[in-house]
């Protein structure tokens, strides 16, 4: 009786008016939460099996009129009525027949796939658009994903309605991206065999290091070399940024591990601001340095007043404080 026939809709949350898209939609979100390779409950399987035929019976232009014909409640209503009358009963019964046969043929669903995406510093944290391609299966293009071909199996695919080939895609990277993050393409996977959804794709952001800058939040830092007579009498140093390489000024009498700022040279934050940039000044002393060169330095230390060296002053006085001296 048509009053054995389930209720479709309901089975996959939708309303009667419900959209092709809107099919696909629940089908896609409840096959997911159903499917037996990820839900281990005991019901899981009968009920994915339910949302399946569902979705195979209203993705279906055909399959979904003849559907919506048993199911209408004057239809449903007459059947009941007609329930000691064969002719009609045996109507009924045959459309009904009819649409469950196609349920012989089970799709299923995509795999989802993940792919890591490797991006350079300046990509990352300025954004960009990569274009990526892979080999992944594809739906078979001869018989379009069914695995039919006639009424034999597609001989392309052996009837699964898959078969290997490229996908390419175009991935948005917004700026400011860090590492770790994700971006996720509905139906980007592989296709489900015999017509079956496709599964999701997910970028995973992989950021290599930079190999003079660091992240520090949403600031960038540098440690960069100069040599004492660059800090003594001042001068400029080239440093990278996301943009290139500038120059800045280093102040004459700067010291070891003093830190430069250039303010919005650093990482884009979602408001639209930028951090800075922190450049750390490391004095170098040099190597294999000329003994006349030598003899000339420490005659220029043996020059300097007493205040020219603070920290030392400083470093002495609280050792004699220490020591009694």
């Amino acid at each position: 009786m048509v009053s054995s026939l389930p209720n479709y809709y309901r089975l996959l949350g939708l309303l009667q008016s419900a959209r092709p898209e809107d099919i696909k939609v629940a089908y896609r979100r409840l096959a997911k939460e159903l499917h037996p390779d990820l839900n281990q409950s005991s019901s899981a399987a009968e009920r994915f099996q339910s949302v399946v035929e569902a979705y195979e019976t209203l993705s279906d232009p055909k399959l979904r009129k003849a559907y919506d014909e048993v199911w209408k409640p004057a239809v449903a209503k007459a059947a009941d009525a007609a329930a000691s009358a064969p002719g009609v009963v045996e109507g009924v019964t045959n459309l009904v027949g009819g649409i469950m046969d196609k349920f012989n043929r089970r799709w299923r669903l995509g795999q989802d796939l993940k792919y890591t995406l490797s991006l350079s510093l300046t990509e990352a944290f300025l954004g960009c658009e990569k274009t990526v391609s892979f080999e992944s299966p594809v739906r078979c293009p001869t018989c379009k994903g069914s695995g039919k071909s006639g009424a034999a199996d597609c001989g392309d695919c052996q009837g699964s309605g898959v078969r290997l080939g490229e996908r390419v895609f175009k991935v948005v990277v917004p700026a400011g991206t860090g590492a770790g993050m994700v971006t996720r393409i509905p139906g980007g996977g592989t296709p489900g065999e015999r017509g079956g959804p496709e599964g999701d794709l997910t970028f995973i952001v992989e950021v290599a290091d930079h190999p003079l800058l660091e992240r520090e939040e949403q600031h960038l830092r540098c440690r960069v070399p100069i040599p004492v007579t660059t800090a003594l009498a001042g001068g400029h140093v080239e440093v990278p940024t996301l943009e290139g390489k500038t120059s800045v000024v280093v102040p004459a009498g700067v010291q070891n591990g003093q830190v430069l700022r250039l303010e919005g040279r650093g990482i884009p934050t979602p408001n639209g601001s930028r951090g800075d940039l922190l450049i750390v000044l490391e004095l170098e002393l040099p190597d294999n340095l000329p003994e006349t060169a030598r003899q000339l330095l420490v005659e220029a230390e043996r020059q300097a007043p007493p205040d020219a060296y603070p920290r030392s002053v400083a470093y002495r006085k609280r050792l004699g404080d220490l020591t009694g001296d």
